[in-house]
């Protein structure tokens, strides 16, 4: 019975910490309705410098589609949705679409991360500012790009729609040359 109880009270601790707050749901819900308004808009300037050492910034890229995909190591929906990227990236491979990641995540922690798993993007790690000029408090959240540098389509979170979101935006510009 003792025993029983310690567990209960475990799991009721739990459930009272793991739950987010009124005002924590807000706060994200605030922030995906800002992502989604930036459709249109230019994406910002960056400068990024990838895990291998590659830089990127906006100027550099112009010309170019990108997608940019903002996901973090523990992010349960952003690794379930790695096999299917992997797989958009090598289906266009050939058209020359820039595929950029950007995480808040250190370089130790994605280093030991892809020891494990498999993400063919350019992995941009410690841009934790940026993540947070663009205010994404959701992962993973998806921008494509357009060539002028234009916002085409802002995805948030992962479902079994959000590759085929993705790969259409993706498609539609391609036949926009």
């Amino acid at each position: 019975m003792k025993k029983t109880l310690i567990i209960l009270c475990c799991i009721l601790t739990f459930l009272t910490y793991a739950q987010p707050t009124k005002e924590q749901i807000t706060q994200v819900e605030e922030a995906k309705k800002e992502v989604k308004r930036m459709k249109g808009q230019p994406f910002p300037e960056f400068n990024f410098a990838t895990l291998e050492g590659t830089t990127y910034t906006k100027e550099d890229l112009k010309g170019k589609i990108l997608l940019v995909n903002f996901w973090f190591s523990r992010c349960t929906p952003c690794i379930k949705e790695m096999p299917e990227m992997n797989e958009m990236v090598q289906s266009f491979a050939a058209e020359g679409i820039v595929f950029l990641a950007p995480t808040f995540d250190d370089h130790v922690t994605v280093k030991k991360f892809l020891q494990k798993r498999e993400f063919e993007y350019q992995i941009v790690p410690d841009v934790k500012d940026f993540c947070l000029e663009m205010n994404v408090r959701s992962y993973p959240t998806h921008f494509v790009v357009n060539r002028e540098g234009t916002i085409e389509k802002v995805v948030i979170g992962y479902s079994s729609m959000t590759v085929g979101a993705l790969r259409k935006s993706i498609r539609k510009l391609l036949k926009s040359e």
